[in-house]
């Protein structure tokens, strides 16, 4: 029986013995939340050490909003930049279609910031906590399959060893050895959808871009920005408190593109070609560019199940419900997961009760998760289409976004157009104002019954 603990009310809550595969955003995240009721968090991670790869990363109020109940918004207000705006323009001249307030507009109207951050920042920040938590995490521990068929669910390890848990979490991506391990065929066999689109990514040093007169007014305007253009865009903005200048290049994916794979290296040839048409000012920056990776952008259908047929293996974050970054949601949501699973586990008075605080789980993020999902998509269409009647509509939507004012078109058809979503007076509180430990207990409530009952 596991040992009993007070999570900091008068009610005991039982200390499960919890495994989770894979040390990204996703899997740190649910470490901290676990570990910070009192479960015994494993991290089991392929990787020899955490990696520097990568470039920047948002974290939108939905997500900070978690961050700051975990008590880590001082450790990440050393490392993140606050932008001020999301400034969309066009792809060929940088003329200015449209800006979406950032800060402090959605700190004021949600409670909590926008922010912008290195993406091995991000991770390090949430290893040190999950360390400071008390959970445990292994590097060099590579996953072979998981078990759900015995008293206890199980991860073989590549080296053959063996470990059981109470309840073992997937967090291991959108090549998901855990979920190819406990699905039933044929949704096992699921494979990640490759997007229509990749994405080189790159940093540039704030020295390499003060130095040049042409492009140093990008670190001093502290936003992100948007050049959008038929079947490409450039988001680019800094990180690092100013020190970099991250850039995420998004154009058609080719034939022989491994859909999911993100850190390979790219051609910095290829890429300035690829973006020969655009403004000046952004091609002046791709100069300067030394290095970049390319990154096979996919997302993953709707799964059947998050979970093994016992209830006691749960996918989490990539491994659930992958999506394209249009939205800037895959890491919001997989935190947002974490949060979720350790509020619903909290109502398991045992290990019998472990499945049906799963499938609570389930029930409450699949459909958020899967409408992102679906966002997403959209946005990415909207992004980038052809110059034509249809990118003069959505020009023209840009330009109003921001704006308290009567639109001619109604806010349903501009939601249709809106690039990120942040016109929609139904879709923005629905996305940025969620409080994930809210909904959750009240669903919960509905689900299982009141935790006070």
């Amino acid at each position: 029986m596991p040992q009993r603990i007070t999570n900091g009310s008068s009610h005991q809550n039982p200390a499960f013995e919890v495994i989770i595969c894979g040390a990204g955003l996703g899997g740190l995240g649910a470490a901290i939340a676990l570990a910070r009721k009192g479960h015994k968090v494993t991290v089991l991670e392929a990787a020899s050490k955490l990696s520097e790869v990568g470039a920047g990363i948002q974290i939108p109020p939905n997500s900070s909003r978690v961050l700051d109940r975990y008590g880590l918004t001082p450790k990440f207000l050393e490392k993140v930049v606050w932008p001020q705006k999301f400034s969309f323009r066009r792809y060929s001249t940088g003329e200015l279609l449209g800006a979406t307030p950032l800060h402090p507009h959605l700190t004021e109207r949600y409670g909590f910031p926008y922010w912008l951050i290195h993406r091995a920042d991000y991770q390090r920040l949430l290893y040190d906590a999950a360390l400071a938590a008390g959970a445990t995490v292994h590097l060099r521990r590579a996953i072979s399959t998981v078990d759900d068929s015995g008293p206890c669910p199980s991860v073989t390890l590549k080296d053959g060893s063996r470990l059981e848990a109470d309840l073992i979490i997937g967090a291991d991506g959108i090549r998901s050895r855990v979920r190819s391990s406990i699905l039933p065929a044929p949704a096992n066999l699921i494979v990640a959808n490759a997007s229509a689109n990749n994405s080189y990514r790159a940093t540039v040093p704030v020295e390499v871009m003060s130095a040049d007169p042409v492009i140093s007014h990008l670190m001093t305007d502290i936003n992100a920005n948007c050049w959008i253009g038929h079947q490409r865009h450039v988001m680019a903005y800094p990180i690092r408190n100013g020190a970099m200048y991250n850039l995420v290049l998004s154009h058609p994916a080719g034939d022989n593109a491994q859909a999911g794979m993100w850190n390979e290296p790219g051609n910095l040839d290829e890429m300035n070609e690829c973006y020969k048409e655009f403004d000046p000012v952004i091609r002046r920056v791709l100069s300067k560019v030394e290095s970049c990776l390319n990154w096979k952008v996919a997302d993953l259908p709707s799964l059947p199940t998050w979970l093994s047929q016992c209830g006691r293996v749960a996918l989490l974050g990539d491994a659930a419900h992958a999506m394209t970054p249009f939205l800037a949601q895959g890491a919001a949501q997989a935190i947002e997961d974490g949060a979720c699973l350790a509020e619903c586990l909290e109502r398991a008075k045992g290990v019998e009760d472990i499945p049906k605080t799963m499938q609570a789980y389930e029930a409450i993020r699949k459909p958020r998760a899967e409408r992102i999902q679906q966002g997403s998509r959209d946005t990415s269409a909207v992004w980038h289409l052809p110059d034509g009647p249809k990118q003069v509509a959505r020009d023209k939507a840009f330009k109003l976004m921001g704006k308290e004012a009567e639109l001619d078109s109604g806010a349903d058809d501009l939601a249709k157009v809106n690039p990120n979503s942040l016109s929609s007076k139904e879709f923005q509180p629905w996305l940025y104002g969620h409080d994930v430990f809210e909904h959750t207990r009240s669903a919960l409530d509905g689900l299982l019954g009141s935790s006070d009952s």
